[in-house]
């Protein structure tokens, strides 16, 4: 497979809410800005489609009209495209989070399913269970393109940095996140974290967010790239926005060879074992 070393991203940070259709015609429109600045690869933020009290009376179909609506998005543009994700409906009940990629003739390459649900039950404080009201999902997923090798990661797995360097370890060249932080968290913890991925694997991070007045929180956009050296390289704001960024692969291959940490790993005293991992070929 052919591949290019530098291409361009396009993030679509997005104040998205409960009102479908006007979701997806802000989702068109941004696409199309985008496009205009000649992103090749497009993504948008976690639960892009709906956000509101009922996510398992509005997940879709994963061959449906919401995932139809981004795939030809794709087609039209001529761009990979990261649908952020959508709430999918499974089997057995509850929906699973769920992230799609599409390449430039509109094909779905690769689906990831979120891993780590966010379960917190804090003594005198708030409790709250993910796993009530999503199926998580059971693979790490990889995905080989034209363009290079991504991993995908939404929100809460990238405080999981065993997940990040299993990807690395995969050859992702390029972190794909979609995330939908509280202003609160994103505060403390969203920039050390994107940057400290970054560095300890020596790859990019995109991580594309939700921005705006969610029901429960305030979301804190800023979405942004890291490059390999941790460095950010482009930011948005607290406002809906197209932010670009140009990735550049020898760029990673030459900070690799500076701090080679992937390879100086001790697997004689230590090791990450992977049990489910999906590598995709475009």
């Amino acid at each position: 497979m052919q591949k290019q070393e530098r291409f361009r991203i396009g993030l679509i940070q997005m104040d998205s809410g409960q009102d479908r259709r006007k979701n997806l015609e802000k989702a068109r429109e941004l696409a199309g800005e985008a496009a205009a600045q000649q992103a090749d690869l497009i993504i948008f933020p976690e639960t892009v489609d709906y956000i509101g009290p009922d996510f398992r009376g509005n997940a879709s179909d994963p061959s449906g009209e919401t995932v139809c609506f981004f795939q030809e998005l794709s087609r039209r543009h001529g761009v990979y495209l990261l649908a952020g994700s959508v709430t999918e409906k499974r089997p057995g009940g509850h929906p699973a989070n769920a992230s799609f990629l599409f390449n430039p003739e509109g094909k779905k390459i690769a689906c990831y399913r979120k891993l780590h649900m966010f379960d917190v039950d804090i003594a005198d404080g708030p409790a709250y269970r993910e796993s009530d009201e999503i199926q998580p999902g059971n693979e790490i997923v990889v995905v080989r393109t034209r363009l290079g090798v991504f991993g995908i990661a939404i929100c809460y797995d990238l405080r999981f940095g065993e997940m990040f360097r299993l990807m690395a370890r995969a050859g992702a060249q390029v972190i794909l996140l979609v995330a939908n932080f509280t202003r609160e968290t994103g505060q403390a913890h969203w920039e050390t974290l994107i940057r400290a991925r970054a560095i300890e694997n020596g790859c990019y991070v995109a991580a594309c967010a939700q921005t705006g007045q969610k029901s429960a929180f305030w979301a804190y956009g800023n979405s942004m790239v890291t490059d390999p050296w941790g460095r950010v390289i482009a930011r948005a704001g607290d406002q809906e926005a197209v932010l670009t960024a140009d990735v550049d692969l020898a760029y990673g291959k030459h900070v690799q060879r500076q701090i080679p940490s992937l390879k100086n790993t001790r697997e004689d005293i230590y090791n990450l074992e992977c049990l489910r991992m999906r590598i995709y070929e475009e």
